[in-house]
């Protein structure tokens, strides 16, 4: 089993995320799927709760003339699994690839979109991660994100003490990462929109916007 593969975590995720995901996350996972057209990553599908909200966007497309060509990638092959029923039972027609952020399995100028859905947090390198979202995007293309990141003040020195137990328990997850900060400092991601709204803490505050590869 390689390192990334967690078959408890697969199988407890969605009913531990059951709630959040129906009150929390729907109206972030809808953001990020609004409008899309074309060739889109879903990075870091799990178990495809983004799937529903890209089926809808899908049907927009057609609707509109467009087309939308989803590929789902996960380095969790259990994980990837349950994302590929959902895709199934849902209709949807997906490009499914079992591997990592850090080496993606595609050519250059591969994506339209790319979608980072409460990834970025449990990534190894996020550095190499994000060279290679700004590489197989086409030039213009989109980085839509949707993350929880490290809190100011007492929140923030909490989310620290714990995250060490935290990161084993979630299968990777870290709570203070400055993710936004990353984004901004990308030199092939170009940040044009952030919006900071509440979590669910320790997951809180959370962060959604859009950064476009700049070449």
């Amino acid at each position: 089993m390689a390192a990334h593969d967690n078959p408890f975590f697969a199988a407890i995720y969605d009913p531990a995320t059951a709630l959040a995901e129906a009150t929390v996350l729907a109206p972030h996972r809808r953001y990020l799927t609004n409008g899309l057209t074309g060739r889109v990553l879903d990075l870091g599908a799990g178990t495809g709760a983004t799937v529903p909200f890209l089926v809808a966007a899908r049907d927009a497309a057609r609707r509109n003339g467009d087309t939308l060509d989803v590929h789902l990638l996960d380095p969790d092959k259990n994980m990837l699994s349950r994302a590929r029923k959902s895709a199934d039972e849902h209709g949807l027609d997906a490009t499914v690839a079992c591997a990592v952020g850090e080496s993606l399995p595609y050519p250059d100028d591969s994506f339209d979109v790319v979608l980072s859905a409460l990834v970025g947090c449990t990534i190894p390198d996020l550095d190499a991660a994000l060279d290679e979202v700004a590489r197989v995007l086409r030039p213009g293309g989109q980085f839509r994100f949707f993350e929880h990141v490290a809190a100011d003040g007492l929140q923030g020195r909490i989310q620290t003490t714990i995250d060490p137990v935290w990161t084993r328990l979630a299968a990777g997850c870290h709570l203070d990462r400055d993710l936004e900060g990353a984004y901004r400092a990308h030199p092939g991601l170009d940040v044009v929109t952030v919006e900071r709204h509440d979590g669910v803490p320790p997951v809180a505050p959370l962060v959604r916007g859009v950064a476009v590869a700049t070449d």
